[in-house]
């Protein structure tokens, strides 16, 4: 079977195991849960089916399911151990709300690949860890507790993919869970309040962001990220990664602050906040010295007339979703190495076309060395084609259609043939090869009406940026990704260098060995090495103004 017939069957394994689970083993309030959010995740599949905000309501339906023939919040915990009994009424109510409000938030948390996932984990164990140590009976909560571990620890890679989504299904189906196991511990003696502020605690700061997002949808015409405090952290240096362990280590912690001030045993009391200082420490310390090394370090170094982003491999993918904004026409990632950046300096519309690039990104050894030496490094190389392989994974997870344009005809298709091969899930809107007039405008149309929103250019530097740039308008709002040769090689029709070669930056004369006829062209890595020696030196000053 092909990926996605594989991840849907591994999903329906998830949905089945939970049901089997429920069985065997579960009591009827645990077998309703699991009914419930089975239902939830249909309704998700339909709305991924047929995308529409009308879906949302629906999810009060459940909730108002749940709260009529399932277990209810039938009271409110108050100071020294006095409780509040609800009216039916009310208890119907409040418990629909809290039932329907998971599956929305979880799916709007989902919009950040890895987050719902990281926050899933972080929530059945703090569930688990106030079920065990409350001294009550809960035999419900902790069966769904740890089961919900379990599963989450099976089916991991799909869940804590760092760049795969889980869909509205998963999502809708999760949040049920997640909701109907905290109302089990309410309706078997821990108190409203308590895990009422419990996943508050955990979802703290997502809550606020998609709270204000929500606002901003219905007071604004226009959208708005609801994840601000991710991509703050993007925005200081963080790589996605570091991001969602950052924001899952910060909902850990309130979580486990509010545990610790209800549980109330000393041993207790000690043991969540050992865990929940020891897990801080792993992911928040690393984040908070990253971001403190990336704000040290120049956010877009220069040599003579090309700037570049300094940016890590995790981050310029992270921000090409920044890029997919409506109205804004093509934007360019330009991906530019010693011999780039040598063109850059006697040619004046290539130099126009990565000023204006969305991203300028380091490719090549020689040129990594180069701003190193000039004292102002970048954090990584970053590719064209382990970049372009990067955006096609990244694509066909995202569900965004990708156009290839460039090298010749039976290269792009076999380019085309590998991409499908190894992502099944890819979308490709079209492609075709380098061989047309420039100013032939109907190319840039059809790229345009194919709807893709990736496009990669494989047209050769300078060609490719400069024909990006002057189509800008026409070709749409998209991604245009410059990647030069990467078609020649995704197809195999020319060998990468092999790792080591790669890291003593001798990558390029692996190439010339295959392509003897770029002899020429090469020189010019000589010409380079001269000039940022002289640069190094003093002797040798560009006339643009704050570069190198």
């Amino acid at each position: 079977m092909d990926k996605t017939q594989y991840n849907y069957f591994r999903d329906l394994t998830l949905i089945a195991a939970w049901i089997l689970a429920a069985l065997c083993v579960g009591n009827p309030s645990s077998r309703f849960i699991v009914g419930m959010s089975v239902l939830a995740a249909v309704f998700g599949m339909v709305q991924h089916i047929y995308p529409n905000a009308l879906w949302k309501p629906v999810y009060l339906l459940i909730g108002f399911v749940f709260a009529f023939f399932g277990p209810r919040i039938a009271f409110v915990g108050l100071p020294a151990g006095q409780y509040h009994f609800l009216p039916v009424e009310v208890s119907v109510l409040i418990t629909a709300i809290w039932v329907s409000a998971f599956p929305v938030l979880l799916q709007e948390l989902d919009n950040i690949p890895g987050m719902a996932g990281h926050l899933l984990a972080v929530s059945f164990s703090l569930l688990l860890a106030a079920t065990v140590f409350s001294g009550q009976n809960l035999q419900d909560a902790f069966f769904m507790s740890v089961s919900g571990l379990l599963f989450l620890g099976v089916f991991w890679s799909r869940h804590g993919h760092m760049y795969r989504r889980m869909g509205e299904a998963l999502a809708a189906m999760w949040g049920v869970l997640v909701a109907g196991t905290s109302v089990l511990g309410v309706s078997k003696g821990i108190t409203f309040g308590t895990l009422m502020i419990l996943p508050l605690g955990l979802f703290a700061i997502p809550i606020m962001e998609a709270s204000l997002n929500f606002m901003h949808r219905a007071f604004s015409s226009k959208t708005s990220n609801a994840a601000v405090l991710y991509s703050k952290l993007i925005g200081k240096g963080l790589d996605h990664p570091s991001a969602v362990r950052f924001i899952t280590s910060l909902c850990a912690l309130g979580g486990s602050a509010v545990a610790i001030s209800q549980l109330g045993h000393p041993l207790s009391m000690m043991l969540v906040a050992s865990l929940a200082i020891l897990f801080a420490g792993i992911t928040l310390a690393p984040a908070i010295r990253n971001m403190k090394e990336n704000v040290e370090m120049p956010l877009r170094p220069s040599i003579w007339r090309t700037t570049i982003d300094n940016v890590s491999m995790n981050y310029a993918l992270s921000k090409a979703r920044g890029g997919l904004v409506s109205g804004r026409g093509a934007r360019l990632i330009a991906t530019v190495n010693a011999l780039a950046v040598m063109e850059a300096e006697r040619n004046e519309k290539y130099a126009a076309a990565l000023d204006g690039s969305f991203l300028t990104l380091a490719d090549g050894t020689g040129l990594v060395w180069a701003l190193k030496l000039l004292g102002t490094p970048v954090q990584e190389r970053v590719t064209g084609i382990d970049y372009m392989i990067g955006l096609a994974r990244m694509a066909a997870a995202e569900g965004w259609p990708v156009y290839l344009l460039g090298s010749r005809p039976h290269i792009v298709e076999k380019t085309v043939a590998e991409l499908r091969s190894s992502f099944p899930d890819l979308v490709v809107a079209g492609f075709r090869d380098g061989y047309f007039d420039e100013r032939d405008l109907s190319v840039a149309e059809e790229i345009r009406k194919s709807g893709a929103k990736i496009l990669f250019v494989a047209m050769g530097i300078p060609k490719q940026e400069i024909w990006v740039s002057e189509n800008a308008e026409a070709l749409g709002d998209l991604l245009a990704v410059g990647v030069g040769g990467a078609f020649d090689v995704v197809s195999g029709a020319l060998k990468r260098a092999p790792k080591i070669l790669q890291k003593i930056g001798l990558e390029w004369f692996y190439r010339l060995l295959q392509e003897p006829w770029r002899w020429k062209k090469d020189l010019d890595l000589f010409a380079f090495v001269v000039k940022v020696l002289l640069t190094k030196t003093g002797i040798y000053r560009s006339k643009r103004k704050g570069a190198v």
